[in-house]
């Protein structure tokens, strides 16, 4: 009998440590939904990212937490850790910001390269916990498109493995991509034919490529429509220099890839007042088919952004911006040209190009009108403090 009881003291002993040691190997989450927020906030509000876990999630732009048109925190749960979705709508899109992070504060996913209204939620899609992401923008004022993301669960990242438009409307007509199914393996899209516009309707398929974890289309069939449209509408485009709501162009073809030209700070010096907010490898583009990068400051209380971008020397800003640079002016020991002032019923705009013979760079102004009457001085001493270091 004592070597019974003894047995059992023994037996529920080992039970009482393997539970506690199980405890002990169970990761201790580091935050929930409220905290998140706290600490959001708090790296947008705040001068030092000292102490803040998730300050790199703004290491490139951030905004004050009031201008944000909406800051939004939603989360799904896998087995005994909660995964967090953040989304960051801003007016000015290149402080727009989708995230997923985990309960530990590791980083699974982070996208900036969403513009207008957002809207994001979880789905299960083929047994996968995913999650889609839609956009509402306007480019060039008079087109509208809407965009659609999704992004699935990779080992112990969240991935972006789809990305189409499915909204088109141009002063001609309106057109849908509408996603009919969605398998392991292909995604198909459905484009019914429009009222005025000369397209069949039509089928795409987009093949799971696994080598880069994303849905392919060989066709494209809507993304080429939208271009054809964009080439063929005479509307006269707005004069805007640098597009917050980017060119249907620059969102259609830009690839990294082909950029050998980046601005370099080490390249010139530039003077310019507290109060502006600076953006690197943002992109700036107004012609057709030239899409480049460079450093953005905006000022929110003036209203007015200023763009600096490096060019190729064979290039002249004539085929970057849809005016002609006619002002001629010596800096240093190199020659400047710039376009006249130009204004409409709102804003102004001016573009500058910088030549010193082995370097050119253009500075792209833009802000408000009745802003600029009033702080004529200012804007002028920011604009001619920008020297090429020749």
């Amino acid at each position: 009998m004592k070597n019974f009881i003894f047995t059992i003291i023994i037996s529920l002993s080992l039970i009482f440590f393997s539970c506690d040691f199980s405890k002990e190997k169970k990761a201790v989450p580091l935050v929930d939904g409220k905290k998140l927020f706290a600490l959001i906030t708090s790296a947008l509000d705040s001068n030092t990212s000292a102490n803040n876990p998730i300050s790199s999630l703004f290491d490139k732009a951030k905004d004050k937490t009031f201008v944000y048109n909406k800051i939004e925190i939603d989360s799904a749960v896998f087995g005994n850790k909660k995964i967090y979705s953040i989304l960051l709508e801003h007016p000015i899109p290149a402080y727009n910001l989708f995230a997923v992070i985990d309960d530990s504060l590791n980083l699974l996913l982070k996208d900036v390269s969403l513009n207008g209204y957002l809207t994001a939620k979880w789905k299960t899609i083929n047994n996968k916990d995913v999650i889609e992401l839609k956009e509402e923008f306007k480019s060039y004022e008079v087109f509208n498109l809407q965009r659609y993301s999704l992004y699935y669960p990779v080992e112990n990242n969240y991935k972006l493995v789809f990305r189409t438009f499915t909204f088109f409307s141009s002063p001609k007509d309106s057109i849908y991509q509408n996603i009919i199914e969605i398998s392991d393996s292909i995604i198909r899209t459905k484009i019914p034919k429009p009222k005025f516009t000369t397209v069949a309707d039509s089928i795409d398929s987009f093949i799971f490529d696994n080598t880069q974890f994303r849905y392919i289309s060989n066709k494209n069939l809507f993304e080429s429509f939208i271009l054809k449209e964009l080439n063929n509408t005479k509307t006269e485009l707005s004069p805007n220099h640098i597009l917050n709501k980017k060119s249907i162009n620059d969102i259609l073809e830009y690839s990294a890839d082909n950029q050998n030209f980046i601005t370099d700070e080490n390249d010139f010096k530039f003077e310019i007042p507290q109060g502006w907010t600076k953006i690197y490898n943002v992109s700036l583009s107004q012609e057709i088919n030239r899409n480049v990068k460079g450093i953005y400051f905006v000022n929110q209380k003036l209203g007015s952004t200023i763009g600096i971008v490096k060019i190729p020397l064979t290039d002249s800003a004539e085929i970057y911006v849809n005016e002609k640079l006619s002002l001629v002016k010596e800096v240093g020991n190199y020659k400047v040209r710039q376009s006249e002032l130009k204004q409409d019923l709102k804003r102004f705009y001016q573009t500058i190009e910088h030549n010193c013979g082995n370097k050119k760079y253009l500075l792209l102004i833009e802000g408000s009108k009745s802003i600029y009457k009033d702080n004529q001085k200012l804007f002028n001493g920011i604009i001619s403090s920008f020297i090429i270091k020749c």
